[in-house]
């Protein structure tokens, strides 16, 4: 469903419901953003954030171990967007606007600001590096609470069991890759200390900068796989930062030095992983462009839309990324 779709069933009505089931003032909610969920800000006892969920796949159980996991994760100490009830005591509510069901949850207003991309410096990427190495680090003792549905495993998402459903067209070179990929994936180790609950998307434009802390948003596509997926994400798109315009495979090495600083300030990951980013960065890739395939009407696509369908296709299909040919 697009952008302009979703809008639509998101009435006066439908979001005075929502408001009113944890506790705000009517009309008092403003957009901030519209794409797999809706996200309003509106007043309560303080500002928070309102999140409405019509992606298939995110079942009620599924929104509660994103949540269960995350207020988890603030009591133990992390900068995350902690979870706010509703009035009913449940962290999941659910309203209907038409033939569409949305899953509404609501979460503290973090404080803090978003960077532009020239105030990624060494101090902010050393923090961003500790955030994530605290994270992992917590995860590795957290338990799902008893009778509560636990978060999807890598193998398990819906982007990976349907992807030749959602990759538009004969595209069987991007399908092999794909296949061969995930078979390389699956004969991975998968213990305690290298694989498990993971953010899965924390760029920068997922946190806030509060005064030198860090402080991480959007759980949505959390889920258990390698710890290194978290930093292949993190890489990735650090690879269209504009200070690596000169000379970026420097700029990336000095990225990942940094990172991992911080990193291993909080958590302890083995070097045979970093040898397999590269695998990981394909993994990247692939799951953002199964994901454009998803979300964007392909049979009428925009001439940009079209350069960037082109752009993933020929990266994939040739093992390139930005700074060069991707080998492993």
């Amino acid at each position: 469903m697009d952008n302009e779709k979703v809008l639509e069933f998101c009435t006066s009505d439908l979001l005075d419901k929502a408001v009113d089931l944890f506790g705000g003032e009517r009309g008092s909610q403003e957009l901030i953003d519209v794409s797999e969920n809706v996200v309003y800000s509106y007043r309560g006892t303080d500002r928070r954030v309102l999140r409405l969920t019509h992606r298939g796949g995110r079942t009620t159980g599924q929104i509660q171990a994103e949540l269960d996991w995350t207020a988890w994760l603030s009591g133990m100490g992390a900068n995350v967007q902690k979870p706010v009830p509703s009035v009913n005591g449940r962290l999941v509510e659910t309203i209907g606007s038409g033939d569409t069901d949305f899953r509404v949850t609501s979460f503290e207003f973090l404080p803090g600001r978003e960077l532009e991309d020239e105030e990624i410096t060494p101090v902010v990427i050393r923090e961003w590096g500790r955030t994530i190495g605290l994270l992992h680090r917590l995860t590795k003792n957290y338990e799902p609470p008893a009778g509560h549905e636990k978060r999807f495993s890598w193998s398990e998402d819906d982007d990976i069991l349907n992807m030749e459903r959602y990759i538009h067209g004969e595209q069987p070179l991007v399908l092999s890759k794909f296949r061969g990929l995930i078979s390389k994936l699956g004969e991975l180790p998968a213990d305690r200390d290298c694989f498990g609950l993971i953010h899965s998307d924390a760029h920068y434009g997922n946190f806030f900068w509060d005064e030198g802390v860090i402080r991480l948003s959007d759980f949505d596509d959390c889920f258990y796989t390698w710890f290194a997926l978290d930093l292949a994400t993190v890489w990735y798109w650090a690879l269209y930062l504009p200070q690596g315009d000169g000379n970026r495979r420097q700029f990336m090495k000095d990225f990942s030095d940094m990172f991992m600083e911080g990193y291993s300030k909080e958590n302890s990951l083995d070097p045979e992983w970093l040898e397999r980013i590269p695998m990981f960065l394909k993994y990247q890739e692939m799951l953002l462009y199964i994901y454009f395939n998803r979300t964007n009407d392909m049979e009428n696509l925009t001439e940009r839309q079209k350069e960037i369908a082109a752009a993933y296709r020929s990266r994939i299909e040739n093992e390139i990324l930005w700074f060069g040919k991707i080998e492993g």
